[in-house]
């Protein structure tokens, strides 16, 4: 059974505070971009799979109070993949946490993990990366689901990272 949105946030609502709306505003943005990527290359993606990765993508930022964040929002993910008896789906589910800040390709444009990148980048981007998808798509999405100040959070957290560590900015990056 997939589950709801609110089933898996519901744990982490305290750890995400006044920053819930925001956060959960980008996960609704990602989801439908994935959605309308997937639908593009004709693929099917696994809707607990796309729902757990999206869900705790960038959790540790909250979750552990880092932004270093990929390894803890993972071993999170797959620690609710494994008390739901799925623990089959926890590979493909971290593959999409760990690369979802890929500079370059992550595999084809079918590929589940790809599909995720390339939708975490058009939201963080503001849809300026489009993937190809036309620009009114990001737009609607929007709307539908507001900012809600979530890029000015990524602006001060990269700001704070940036001046507390300076050597490196952004560990969540890979080439």
């Amino acid at each position: 059974m997939t589950p709801t949105l609110d089933e898996l946030f519901a744990p982490w609502l305290g750890a995400l505070g006044k920053d819930y709306p925001a956060y959960r505003h980008h996960v609704e943005r990602l989801l439908a971009l994935c959605e309308l990527l997937a639908a593009r290359a004709g693929v099917q993606l696994d809707p607990v799979a796309l729902r757990v990765a999206a869900v705790y993508h960038d959790l540790g930022i909250w979750s552990d109070g880092t932004f270093d964040y990929l390894a803890p929002s993972a071993a999170r993910a797959a620690a609710w993949l494994e008390s739901q008896g799925q623990a089959g789906l926890a590979p493909l589910v971290a593959a999409m946490i760990a690369q979802h800040h890929k500079i370059r390709p992550a595999g084809p444009a079918n590929d589940p993990v790809e599909i995720f990148r390339r939708a975490d980048w058009m939201d963080v981007s503001l849809g300026l990366l489009n993937a190809g998808l036309p620009r009114a798509h990001y737009r609607e999405l929007l709307e539908r689901y507001p900012d809600a100040g979530f890029h000015w959070r990524l602006v001060q957290l990269s700001t704070k990272r940036a001046l507390t560590n300076p050597l490196n900015p952004l560990p969540m990056f890979r080439w």
